[in-house]
């Protein structure tokens, strides 16, 4: 069978060496990555330097996918010893990662393209969501003299 074939050519696990311990760098990476673009982008908010964070787009998306190529590769060499395979929680680790760094990914490129888009996505994120907008209004209502104006007053005499 090919399962003794593998043994003698590359040893009872051969990817080992490869995965010991190292699903936490990847879930640390991951992590790392999308914070820091949420620190990127206050920055940009904060400093007006959008056209920085453009500048570096391209660079970050060809991070992100050779991010999401390690973990694709991770996960086929998994695949194909599944019986040697490190406990199931490994493997989980690796595809949970692998969700949220292509969650992230869909999140950003399809949308952004040009500068415009960055300050869209940039505005989205400093603008409170609906849900919050009403929550505040529900807590604070408007004061009673603006339902007490004399609405008739601001119109023009003919």
């Amino acid at each position: 069978m090919v399962t003794p074939m593998l043994r003698e050519l590359a040893g009872p696990f051969p990817m080992r060496p490869l995965f010991e311990r190292s699903w936490y760098v990847h879930e640390r990476t991951a992590r790392e990555l999308t914070e820091a673009w949420a620190d990127a982008c206050s920055q940009a908010v904060q400093n007006g330097s959008a056209e920085e964070l453009h500048a570096a787009r391209d660079n970050y998306q060809g991070i992100l996918l050779g991010y999401l190529k390690i973990l694709d590769g991770y996960l086929m060499l998994l695949n194909h010893v599944p019986e040697e395979s490190p406990e199931a929680e490994f493997t989980n680790s690796i595809k949970r990662t692998r969700v949220a760094v292509q969650k992230h990914y869909d999140a950003l490129f399809p949308r952004w393209q040009t500068i415009d888009d960055l300050e869209a996505l940039l505005l989205e994120r400093v603008s409170p969501s609906n849900e919050q907008l009403k929550t505040l209004a529900a807590g604070h209502r408007p004061p009673q003299a603006w339902f007490d104006e004399d609405h008739n007053a601001l119109t023009t005499p003919e």
